[in-house]
């Protein structure tokens, strides 16, 4: 079975910390982690118990279990979208809002933080690569989970959406049951 990996942020609400704690125990290599081509650590939970363990630490655990996730589609197909709010509706504890376009998403992100971005890529006003290039240039939003689907993925397009770090890249149509694992596997959310 894969071990699920967490990023810095997800890592930090594991452990009930800040994630400039986390950073900082990085830094100073109290906890290591697995870096990805891009510069960005992972852990797993493994790690994260065992860190945990050795400096005294516990664990919160039924304060993770009762929060929300929060999902942003950002995708212009009605249709796609509608698909989406389908697929999720096998979960619990989540919040979804949509937007049409790139510039629209990233006006959410002021005053809302996704755990999960969906996201399309060709799109009127700010396309999806450009999108995820802000998403990442942020440090309050760079370790945010994103699901890339779209049936306009160029070798070139694929390789940008690497360099950015998108999570998970998926071609249109998508099957259903790999969008339900998919989006499970990253926001870790619940089925119903």
């Amino acid at each position: 079975m894969e071990k699920r990996l967490l990023k810095t942020n997800e890592a930090a609400r594991y452990l009930g910390v800040s994630r400039s704690s986390m950073t900082n125990w990085v830094k100073q290599k109290l906890i290591e982690g697995g870096v990805t081509p891009g510069g960005h650590y992972r852990f797993t939970i493994e790690e994260l118990n065992s860190f945990a363990e050795k400096r005294g630490l516990s664990i919160p655990g039924s304060e993770n279990e009762d929060r929300i996730i929060k999902i942003l589609v950002i995708d212009d197909d009605e249709g796609f979208r509608d698909f989406l709010k389908d697929a999720l509706d096998v979960f619990t504890g989540y919040e979804m809002k949509e937007t049409v376009d790139g510039m629209q998403g990233a006006l959410l992100l002021g005053g809302w933080k996704p755990d999960l971005v969906i996201l399309d890529v060709r799109m009127p006003n700010m396309n999806g690569v450009e999108f995820l290039r802000l998403l990442r240039s942020n440090p309050d939003t760079t370790d945010t989970n994103v699901l890339v689907a779209s049936a306009h993925l160029s070798p070139e397009v694929k390789e940008e959406l690497t360099r950015l770090d998108a999570d998970i890249i998926m071609e249109k149509p998508v099957r259903l049951a790999k969008l339900v694992a998919s989006v499970q596997k990253l926001a870790d959310l619940k089925l119903r």
